[in-house]
């Protein structure tokens, strides 16, 4: 068994497909054990340059330039580089988003905390003269999403579901998308003749695609509906976007000037990028039972390109998940996905996604997937303030409304049992605020659990907001509070608060490296379990940060926590 865990955790990925000069497909895979930049030029796939660190980005130019944005020990503190027969650096200081290329390929965009540690102005990168030089001074986090022959479009972000797109053109910036109140605006893509296409969910529960008259300011849905558009891309008259339904994604053709729009065939699974050039749409596709994989759509036909390593695993053994939903604590209806191991259920996982601001989706996860071929079944619930069930639903958790969210995964564990699905005390795991929302579980209704599993998570909600990376503490208070005036809530409302009511055994995870969560909460946590004379594991990664990119790590530290789980679910029937 312990082979075959191994094997599943050893699957490879390859996503983030874009177009390159003469017909070539670049994408990011994992084949070498870390995210690295590959390219296929119909015949062949290979590595377009040897990196040390992660390649957690990257954009082709016309002329076959690449930029790449990269990270050391998982930092997440991306330094932008440009491969063009030699790596020539671009911006190493501070924190990078990339960009995008000039129309004439000359120039590169990015904002960047280079000169600022605590705003992501714009600045443009000059191929020929290797100079920087600051377009546009701009608060907060921003990303330069478009540049096209009539300037560049940035989207800035206010907070995660608020944010605003900017016109940067000869060194005016004009805001195009002035709203009251909360909405997402972003993703522009300039098609000609002054129009702007864009997701907003401007005066509605969902995002749509939305087009702009640039010269009037005018704007109206061009595809609106009642679930959420999460990408989308165009090319000449057609359009092609990707609908969050439920679970899966739905892929969509649409001729625009007539709205005659088709369903495009595709084999279950969460389309997490999308491209669409010269009437080709490149995507990559991810699936509990497919793996992750880049796909082409062309003439009517959908083909599969990547054929990432499986060591032998039968992932298609694996069953789709079940979709429940289940009454919580005030008789609200809320989502989860049930994923089934391919035999005999050996026992149950409660599984928590992050964000909260995000929502578990079928798609390819190592541990899920282990888990499942270790013959454990994996429950995942979409608790209040997730993302995909609407504006509304997303705001359901804020600041003291928290407990509400603790009560929708305390009412889920109570009707795993109910349903047959959970025979003994389930295990509960979760990553960043999913870890977060694992202790407050724990801690709540300790009575329930066999044991937990906390992955970056959130211990001290105070500590957190003071020692997270400064540009991101405004996000993140206006999902949890404000420091300055919020403070007696966010105590109350942290596990550090009600630590003592954890009796279960936990494993501690947590990446030395981590900007967004640092470590610090991992060490609190420890020493206050291990004061209390508690059972715990605790497992620091040196050369991680928020997420284990690398599948060495990946193997290793999951190995431990499928056993752990095993250990204390068998531990908790006799």
């Amino acid at each position: 068994m312990e082979l075959l865990i191994k094997r599943t955790l050893s699957i490879r990925s390859a996503t983030s497909p874009r177009a390159g000069p003469r017909g070539a497909v670049y994408y990011l895979s994992d084949v070498t054990g870390v995210m690295q930049l590959w390219r296929f030029d119909g015949v062949v796939h290979d590595v377009v340059v040897p990196w040390e660190g992660r390649v957690g980005d990257f954009r082709v130019a016309g002329d076959g330039a690449v930029a790449v944005a990269t990270d050391v020990g998982g930092d997440e503190k991306w330094r932008i580089y440009i491969v063009d027969g030699d790596i020539t650096p671009v911006s190493t200081e501070g924190v990078n988003n990339l960009g995008a290329w000039s129309p004439d390929s000359q120039r590169l965009a990015f904002t960047s905390t280079r000169d600022d540690g605590q705003n992501f102005h714009l600045y443009l990168y000059d191929k020929v003269s290797g100079a920087v030089t600051k377009a546009a001074e701009l608060p907060g986090i921003n990303a330069a999403e478009e540049w096209s022959e009539v300037g560049i479009f940035v989207t800035h972000y206010e907070t995660n579901l608020d944010s605003t797109i900017y016109w940067v053109r000869e060194g005016e910036v004009r805001e195009l998308t002035k709203h009251a109140g909360e909405a997402l605006n972003h993703s522009p893509k300039y098609v000609g003749d002054g129009r702007l296409l864009y997701l907003t969910n401007m005066d509605s529960e969902y995002v749509g695609i939305a087009q702009m008259d640039l010269s009037t300011g005018n704007w109206k849905y061009v595809v609106q509906l009642d679930r959420d558009v999460e990408l989308f891309d165009v090319w000449r008259d057609y359009l092609v976007f990707a609908l969050n339904e439920g679970d899966a994604s739905g892929l969509y053709y649409m001729h625009i000037p007539s709205g005659l729009t088709h369903k495009i065939a595709l084999p279950p699974g969460v389309v997490t990028s999308l491209q669409f050039r010269d009437g080709r749409v490149l995507l990559s596709l991810s699936g509990i039972n497919r793996g992750h994989e880049i796909y082409t759509y062309q003439a009517g036909a959908v083909r599969r390109l990547t054929y990432s390593p499986r060591f032998g695993v039968e992932l298609e053994r694996i069953p789709d998940p079940e979709s429940a939903w289940y009454e919580s604590f005030d008789g609200r209806r809320i989502h989860a996905n049930i994923y089934k191991p391919p035999g005999e259920a050996k026992g149950a996982v409660v599984y928590l996604h992050g964000g909260p601001e995000s929502q578990d989706r079928p798609e390819f996860k190592p541990l899920v997937a282990a888990l499942l071929m270790a013959g454990y079944i994996v429950a995942a619930p979409n608790y209040r303030g997730s993302t995909g069930y609407g504006k509304t639903f997303v705001h359901l958790d804020d600041v003291e409304r928290r407990w509400d969210a603790v009560k929708d995964v305390e009412t889920f564990a109570k009707w795993l049992t109910e349903q047959g699905i959970a025979a003994k005390k389930p295990c509960i795991m979760g990553g960043s605020y999913g870890g977060y929302l694992t202790l407050m579980a724990l801690a709540a209704a300790p009575h329930l659990w066999a044991c937990g599993v906390e992955i970056v998570g959130i211990f001290n909600l105070v500590t957190f907001l003071e020692r997270t990376a400064p540009w991101r503490r405004k996000y993140r208070e206006a999902e949890y509070g404000y420091l300055d005036k919020h403070r007696d809530v966010l105590t109350q409302l942290s596990p550090a608060t009600h630590v003592e009511k954890i009796e279960a055994p936990l494993m501690i995870i947590h990446g030395a490296n981590d900007i967004r969560v640092p470590v610090y909460e991992a060490e609190q946590l420890a020493q206050r379990l291990k004061e209390l004379g508690r059972r715990v594991e605790v497992i620091i990664l040196p050369d991680e940060g928020h997420t284990i990119s690398k599948v060495e790590n990946r193997i290793k530290i999951y190995t431990e926590v499928v056993r752990f789980i095993r250990q204390h679910l068998e531990a908790s029937q006799h």
